[in-house]
């Protein structure tokens, strides 16, 4: 069976990220299936029928991104409308959903043209958009005969924006997906900080070399904005047997990998610092300057944070440090604004402003200027603190200024985790 992907929108040949390919791969490979094709396509009406007949000709299932909106170069339905000679209809269902949607936003006389998007083709099952008003479409167009099988062929057409895609792809294709699933595939992701791509892999390497002759089992290894994650799947029909080969695979993991293992799966650096901050009844605060708030930012990007997150500074100017931290004058002279004595400061002046159980305090050089002889673009100090007790340490880290920060960003984070996690 071909399962293939079809994305429509000029923009996404101009520059625009397009995150469908991998989302939607991913969540097919769970089920044991893959994507047999992923064509990106303009909205020139020429180029995306040529691209649509062929896939009608060679998949089973269509899935078609894009081009259901309200403007001209939406054409997603009247292209799939031409190609299978199927008429389409306005559905009064869908187009009061429109305008209900628009009035819960205050918009009583929503643009004319929205009505477009009401038309459905005929025999076509309606997929509901909790998060939009374009809605999507699902048709069995041809049955053809397989092995004297009757086997069915079925087109999706699902929006282009992810936040309305997404629900509607979980709610509505996966389920359907599920039909074509001959084993049942479980996959395990880990994430990890604190050890470079090769040496992660120097130290997994003899677990896969292990259970390389098992057709069953995948291992991926991918390096990501300063963090790897490593994916293993496992294949079967017993749910049971597969449950205990991810545990003992893991665990394996677990002993070569150690604390370096922050999260797994859907867990992000901040949600797993925000849920042992929660399950110790502990606080964090968090001081900065080169960062410029990312710190703070990440974690207060979990719903519940603020039952843990007291309080934020950021402090770029050596007047901030001093005004609002404490930090003293002689210090900022004497060892300057980049330094183990300044980060240490402003953790005192974070832990007495807040009054939190953790802190972070965050100076450094992102660059690109700024830089002196001793003391480099990439030039970071990160100080972390439990009740009064400072730890800071010195990095020097490569790439843009962006790398820097970002990486700066992680490395904090990753530090005050392995302290909440070895304090009580």
């Amino acid at each position: 069976m071909k399962v293939e992907l079809i994305c429509s929108g000029s923009e996404l040949l101009t520059g625009k990220l397009n995150t469908h390919a991998c989302f939607i791969g991913a969540k097919l490979s769970d089920l044991g299936l893959n994507l047999s094709l992923i064509t990106t396509v303009s909205d020139r009406k020429k180029e995306f029928k040529e691209v649509l007949e062929q896939a009608v000709k060679r998949s089973s299932v269509i899935i078609v991104t894009g081009g259901l909106g309200p403007t001209f170069d939406d054409i997603t339905v009247e292209t799939v409308s031409e190609i299978l000679k199927l008429k389409t209809y306005k559905d009064e269902n869908v187009q009061k959903a429109i305008v209900q949607y628009f009035q819960r936003r205050g918009i009583t006389n929503p643009a004319s043209n929205n009505e477009r998007q009401s038309y459905i083709l005929e025999g076509a099952k309606v997929l509901e958009n909790r998060f939009g008003t374009a809605p999507g479409q699902m048709l069995h167009f041809q049955y053809i005969e397989n092995e004297n099988k009757k086997v069915r062929k079925t087109i999706f057409l699902l929006p282009g924006p992810p936040r309305e895609l997404q629900p509607m792809f979980e709610e509505n294709v996966i389920p359907f997906m599920k039909s074509y699933q001959i084993k049942i595939k479980k996959t395990l992701t880990l994430h990890i900080c604190g050890m470079a791509e090769s040496l992660v892999d120097e130290k997994i390497k003899p677990v896969i070399n292990y259970l390389s002759n098992n057709d069953d089992i995948e291992f991926a290894i991918l390096a990501h904005k300063f963090l790897i994650d490593v994916k293993v799947s496992v294949s079967g029909e017993n749910e049971l047997t597969i449950d205990d080969t991810l545990k003992n695979i893991n665990q394996e993991f677990i002993n070569v990998l150690g604390d370096n293992i922050y999260g797994y799966n859907e867990d992000t650096l901040e949600s797993v610092i925000q849920k042992m901050l929660i399950e110790k009844r502990k606080t964090i605060s968090v001081a900065e300057s080169c960062t410029g708030g990312m710190i703070a930012s990440k974690l207060t990007n979990t719903a519940g944070s603020s039952v843990c997150f007291k309080q934020s500074v950021v402090t770029y100017s050596n007047q901030a440090k001093n005004q609002l931290l404490n930090v003293k004058s002689e210090t900022l002279q004497q060892f300057g604004a980049v330094s183990e004595e300044t980060a240490n400061e402003m953790l005192d002046g974070i832990l007495n402003l807040s009054k939190a159980d953790y802190a972070i305090s965050v100076t450094g050089i992102a660059g690109p200027g700024g830089a002196t002889k001793d003391k480099p673009v990439g030039l970071v100090y990160i100080g972390v603190s439990y009740r009064g007790k400072n730890k800071v340490e010195k990095f020097i880290f490569n790439g843009t200024r962006e790398d820097v920060r970002e990486r700066a960003t992680t490395v904090a984070l990753d530090t005050v985790r392995r302290l909440i996690k070895i304090t009580k």
